[in-house]
């Protein structure tokens, strides 16, 4: 399913100041999306982050623990380019969520600090009284929160506390942005993802990706735009330079170890 169609960013735009003055964004018309996946490779700073962040905040996307996008002021930046987007939708979703790998570690402390605050006033609650209707909140809490993430994702490990997260937030029907999923990721963890997203996409998701990892850039059938000269030009996944290098890599390790030292 494609919910969101199309994007465009008018021109000139009110600001000369980052993220504004970003070659990507200068140049940058419009956009459409195609597929249900639509993945951006492009090396440090050439601005696909940016972009994702700028979307994800003009479409007010939840960040990916449930936080209000609108009061991280670390998106102050592009969310003052958001709200210059313009975005063409089929139909908006009500599902749905902005991820970023630095995203993770905030909300697993919150999650544990609402686990250890509900155990702390059931066990007074109980101690007070074993029958007390006050309790019953806090035992719903921490039920909620064991059948979603199980004991806690502060006892797994970091790529298995992000699979869990995916799988507890991931619904049917929703717009995903996933900036750089692959950055906590193990190989085998990256390839349990890649199972998550297409099933997801089975049931009517639609995913924007930003990564710089070849193995989630095959996913199937997905559009892959590479930022060249500054502008997104559509590649073939076996054409991306990711790929060719790693590959290369792979295959003579002690040829590029070599030409380092």
């Amino acid at each position: 399913m494609i919910y969101l169609k199309s994007i465009s960013i008018p021109k000139p735009l009110t600001g000369n100041e980052y993220p504004f003055n970003l070659p990507l964004i200068q140049k940058l018309k419009e956009f459409h999306f195609t597929k249900p996946i639509t993945i951006l490779v492009g090396e440090n700073g050439s601005g696909k982050s940016t972009l994702l962040e700028a979307i994800a905040t003009n479409i007010k996307l939840p960040l990916i623990g449930g936080i209000d996008i609108n009061q991280d002021d670390t998106l102050d930046s592009t969310r003052a380019l958001g709200k210059q987007i313009k975005l063409v939708w089929t139909n908006r979703p009500s599902k749905g969520f902005f991820m970023r790998a630095n995203d993770f570690m905030a909300f697993s402390k919150r999650l544990s600090a609402i686990r250890k605050e509900a155990k702390k006033e059931l066990a007074e609650i109980k101690a007070r009284d074993p029958f007390s209707w006050e309790a019953m909140p806090y035992a719903r809490t921490l039920g909620d929160l064991e059948q979603l993430y199980g004991e806690g994702l502060e006892f797994n490990s970091h790529g298995e506390a992000f699979l869990s997260l995916f799988k507890a937030r991931f619904k049917k029907g929703g717009l995903y942005i996933l900036d750089e999923p692959d950055v906590p990721f193990s190989p085998f963890h990256q390839l349990t993802l890649i199972s998550m997203i297409m099933d997801m996409v089975e049931q009517d998701s639609q995913f924007i990706i930003a990564t710089h990892s070849p193995i989630i850039m095959a996913l199937p059938d997905a559009d892959i735009y590479c930022i060249e000269d500054h502008k997104l030009v559509k590649k073939d996944y076996h054409n991306i330079e990711h790929v060719k290098l790693t590959k290369d890599f792979l295959n003579n390790p002690e040829r590029f170890i070599r030409h380092l030292k």
